[in-house]
């Protein structure tokens, strides 16, 4: 029977088709057809309990979902998992705020959670769910850092770290911005601490030259570059004049040496001290350098404006380049943890300029600008330039390298200061390996016991997982231990390797590493003999389609591409890389255009929309809002919302209402029709590319069409089959109003009709004496005549044809009409 409402009440259907889906199995990856090749492997991101989804979460899954229902609507058996990332910080310190056990908080959360993220409709496969903190999964992150160590890929050092003083743990790089804490936003400290890394260096160069296979947006591949930046350049040793000592320096713009006119090193460098009887103001030296250790990286480096240093008086280098003795400092600008913890410096470098001018250091220039370049300058007396170039150019003042372009004289030089012994070709890189170690109770356990006679000895693999016990106190310690060390029980266990006494580890892992490997625990989520099955990994891996936020590409995904080639370098997986397309999303603002906070009260509700308008409206209204692959802040507008549910009651009356009934085969206009099948053809490929701003409005230019001049039900039925993807719940029930029989979402995806997308008229470009001089639209295959009248009346054709004798005409059907020009008439 037909619906006699004139509006669309979802409060009666979403929950009841939700159940339905899943009675059904709807939703359900096929192995066994994946096993054959027959596989998409969609995923986003998978969420972190914090208590309630927000809009940004509904962005997340319910908007990608649209893809993921078009795929298997063409045929696809798609595998569309879930589950949560469990572990962390912001669940322990949640969790202390409301003095809760932080396994019972996170429980919590995660039962609510679920519940939400059905109630959007995604179309995920539940019965694949995984959660990080469960001892079944993280029983298998402890045997793969079991693997590392034995690869030597994870090992143990005593390192300056990141200290936030608020979280009290130690940060990875990756999750320091500007000098500060990415999740707490509190200035970082640098200490001293014993911690475990994994060495993902050894991989430096596959993460970059790798990126070039994977269909990733270029800002994505650029910030990973960046991040690892790798730098190809040479290794120069400057002598320390009268000693054996030399200073190694690393330059990616060694065309510049002749003009190098001193030395900075880091004031934590070796040799400071190893020079000290030779440097007469060590007492100065040492005191500058016990106040750069108090500071931050960060601060070191971009605190810059105002260089600091000092001189080592009593020593200085030699320029292999030239000979010259030059004057040596120490600067907390250089880092004695990134390169050799030396730097040279010369006239073509902002930041040595800088330097040089405060420290009265004169600065000869061996690079002009290509730019006025006479070949017959004296390089060896070229006029100073009021400003060194930075940039590439041409060597002046360089003996017999002159007149060289920068690329060319870094070769000559590089190669000529190899044969003397004073420099190598060496490729550098900013990352460093990943410190993992973090002092806090809610996370892994590291599964290696602390022996005085064996040292570190990892857990065997039959006595785990090494289960996180339940203690009375979470809260951290200022010293930097973690709460674990204060539970005995815990602690106190013996050597698997000598029998003797032996204390476990109280570090746990950073929780990117549970999500650094999830994705292949998806593959065979239920197996309880191997971290996956190989066979099923490659079955399913790698993943065809990953949606994710922005502020993960340099620490989730950079991340989860080490553990791949890690595992493949192991023979472990197959595959060196685990995504094969990646894209990243927008953010969704509040309703004032700012940042959703709330101390700001813009933070939108997404239950109480969806009992306002539905999940289905506030799935297609976040979908409307812009490019969902490209980034972008997107308000919340109430009246954006608002014009999409009147979308849908409209859709839903055109269909329901009872005066259209019944419906003939042949009702519906030709416009109406062509609208249709045109939109068919744009949502499907607007769906493929995640424009699903444009497939929605496209949907609401053609129901407008459909409703001047009806529609018939065959028509109709194609229409709800493009509005599945979208409008899930609304969709499955204006298909059984139409008679549609089986769930719409297992219905083929449409073709559109190729006549009906050809356009009824054509543009014919029109050419006078070989130019293009109008356009003319005509009927589609008119012919030869009719297109020259149209073109012989259009006013900018008859403009360039007065005077002119024509004495050809060519024409090319729906394309060209071309006058061609003879000689002029006499008295013209």
């Amino acid at each position: 029977m037909p619906n006699e409402n004139r509006w669309y009440d979802h409060k009666a259907v979403e929950k009841e088709w939700q159940q339905r889906w899943e009675e059904l199995g709807l939703h359900k990856a096929s192995d066994e057809r994946a096993a054959k090749g027959d596989k998409r492997y969609c995923l986003v991101e998978f969420p972190y309990p914090s208590g309630n989804l927000h809009v940004g979460h509904w962005y997340a899954f319910a908007v990608s979902d649209i893809y993921v229902r078009k795929l298997r609507m063409s045929g696809a058996n798609v595998m569309f998992p879930i589950g949560f990332d469990a572990f962390g910080l912001p669940a322990e310190n949640a969790a202390i705020q409301h003095n809760l056990n932080p396994r019972d908080w996170t429980e919590q959360n995660m039962t609510t959670m679920e519940t939400q993220l059905r109630s959007m409709g995604a179309s995920f496969d539940w019965s694949r769910k995984i959660s990080t903190c469960d001892p079944g999964y993280y029983r298998w992150t402890q045997w793969l850092f079991l693997k590392l160590l034995d690869a030597g890929l994870a090992y143990q050092a005593e390192t300056a770290v990141n200290w936030c003083p608020n979280d009290k743990t130690v940060l990875a790089n990756e999750q320091v911005k500007d000098g500060a804490c990415e999740r707490c936003g509190t200035a970082v400290e640098q200490r001293k601490m014993k911690q475990w890394l994994l060495r993902i260096t050894k991989f430096a160069d596959a993460l970059v030259d790798d990126l070039a296979s994977l269909d990733w947006p270029e800002p994505i591949k650029a910030a990973q570059r960046e991040w690892i930046g790798r730098s190809e350049g040479a290794e120069i040793d400057f002598q320390i004049a009268g000693t054996d000592e030399k200073i190694s320096v690393f330059t990616t713009r060694i065309d510049t040496i002749f003009s190098g006119a001193f030395v900075t090193l880091a004031p934590e460098h070796s040799l400071v001290e190893k020079l000290a009887g030779k440097i007469s103001n060590i007492d100065e030296v040492r005191t500058y350098a016990a106040a750069a250790a108090k500071k931050r990286e960060l601060e070191r480096l971009e605190g810059a404006a105002d260089k600091t240093g000092v001189k080592l008086e009593g020593v200085v280098a030699v320029n292999p380049a030239n000979g010259k003795e030059i004057p040596i400092f120490v600067g907390d600008f250089v880092l004695g943890s990134y390169g050799t913890g030396a730097v040279f410096g010369d006239a073509h470098d902002e930041r040595d300029l800088a330097f040089a001018e405060k420290f009265g250091v004169d600065l000869p220039f061996s690079v002009v600008p290509e730019r006025g370049y006479d070949a017959a300058i004296d390089y060896a007396s070229a006029p100073r330039p009021e400003r060194p170039t930075l940039d590439d150019g041409i060597t002046v003042n360089s003996e017999q390298f002159n007149g060289m372009r920068s690329a060319e004289a870094r070769t000559a030089i590089a190669s000529w200061l190899a044969e003397k012994g004073s420099a190598r070709k060496v490729t550098q890189y900013r990352l460093r390996d990943w410190l993992v170690s973090r002092q806090r109770y809610w996370g892994c356990p590291i599964p290696v016991v602390h022996c005085g006679k064996c040292g570190p000895v990892g857990v065997p693999e039959d006595q785990l997982p090494v289960e996180l016990p339940a203690i009375d106190s979470y809260l951290p310690a200022d010293d930097g231990a973690s709460p674990l060390a204060r539970n005995a029980a815990f602690v106190k266990t013996t050597c698997p390797t000598c029998g003797g006494e032996a204390e476990r580890e109280t570090d746990t892992l950073d929780t990117f590493v549970d999500s650094s490997w999830y994705y292949y625990r998806y593959c065979d989520p239920a197996n309880e003999k191997e971290f996956a099955s190989r066979k099923k990994m490659g079955n399913w891996m790698p993943v065809d389609f990953y949606s994710g936020g922005a502020e993960h590409t340099t620490m989730h995904l950079l991340y989860s591409r080490f553990f791949a080639k890690a595992l493949a370098s192991l023979g472990l997986v197959k595959d060196g890389e685990p995504f094969t397309r990646r894209t990243n999303r927008g953010l969704i603002l509040g309703p004032d255009g700012d940042k959703m906070s709330k101390s700001k009260g813009n933070v939108v509700d997404p239950d109480a929309e969806v009992t306002r308008y539905g999940a289905d409206t506030v799935r297609m209204y976040l979908a409307f809002l812009g490019p969902y692959a490209e980034v972008g802040s997107y308000p919340w507008d109430p009246n954006g919302i608002t014009g999409v549910r009147r979308f849908l009651d409209r859709a839903w009356r055109l269909v329901s209402r009872p005066e259209v009934e019944p419906r003939e085969a042949s009702l519906g206009s030709t416009s109406g029709k062509k609208a249709l099948h045109r939109t068919i053809a744009k949502v499907g490929a607007d769906i493929e590319t995640l424009k699903f701003n444009t497939a929605i409005a496209a949907m609401m230019m053609c129901l407008t069409e459909l409703e001047k001049g009806g529609a018939s039900a065959e028509d109709l039925k194609l229409f709800v089959r493009i509005l599945a993807p979208f409008a899930p719940h609304l969709a499955e029930e204006l298909w059984g109003s139409l008679g549609g029989g089986e769930s719409v979402h297992r219905q083929p995806w449409p073709e559109a009709a190729a006549p009906l997308l050809e356009d009824e008229t054509v543009a014919v470009a029109v050419q006078i004496g070989g130019k293009v001089r109008a356009t003319v639209r005509v009927a589609r295959d008119a012919n030869e005549s009719t297109v020259r009248a149209a073109a012989e009346a259009a006013p900018s054709t008859q403009k360039h044809l007065i005077g002119q004798q024509v004495s050809k005409v060519v024409f090319v059907k729906n394309r060209l009409i071309s006058f061609v020009i003879g000689s002029r008439e006499r008295g013209s």
